[in-house]
């Protein structure tokens, strides 16, 4: 997702740095920043559906591997040989996820006070 590029305002990682010099400036860096925090939120909600899928493949693929196992025979050698050999990829791809949840919570906090502090001191 492209976010849109703000004037007042700037985030580097988690960080959130708001430079204005008027009030009219201020005002208008509280609109980019509660921008950017509806912009973030729709990014939220998408790596949510996205992890809640990865969840599900994973679920999915471990009530196959136990089906097979119960079977027992040759599909359930195949499926303690595959099992070994699985792919964790899911499984990192949804740690990963996770991580910029976390970080998005972070950000979306700090644009939260920063519009707090500006609307202190317009006050």
């Amino acid at each position: 997702m492209q976010l849109r590029p703000m004037t007042y305002a700037s985030v580097e990682g988690t960080e959130v740095r708001v430079q204005v010099n008027t009030s009219a400036e201020a005002k208008s860096a509280i609109k980019e920043l509660r921008h950017r925090k509806k912009e973030l939120g729709l990014l939220k909600k998408r790596l949510q559906k996205t992890l809640k899928a990865n969840r599900t493949a994973v679920q999915n693929a471990e009530s196959a591997h136990e089906k097979a196992l119960k079977k027992g025979g040759f599909k359930g050698v195949a499926a303690r040989v595959g099992h070994a050999f699985r792919d964790t990829q899911a499984e990192e791809d949804a740690k990963q996820i996770e991580k910029d949840l976390a970080n998005l919570d972070e950000v979306v906090t700090n644009i939260d006070s920063c519009i707090i502090q500006i609307e202190g001191r317009l006050l």
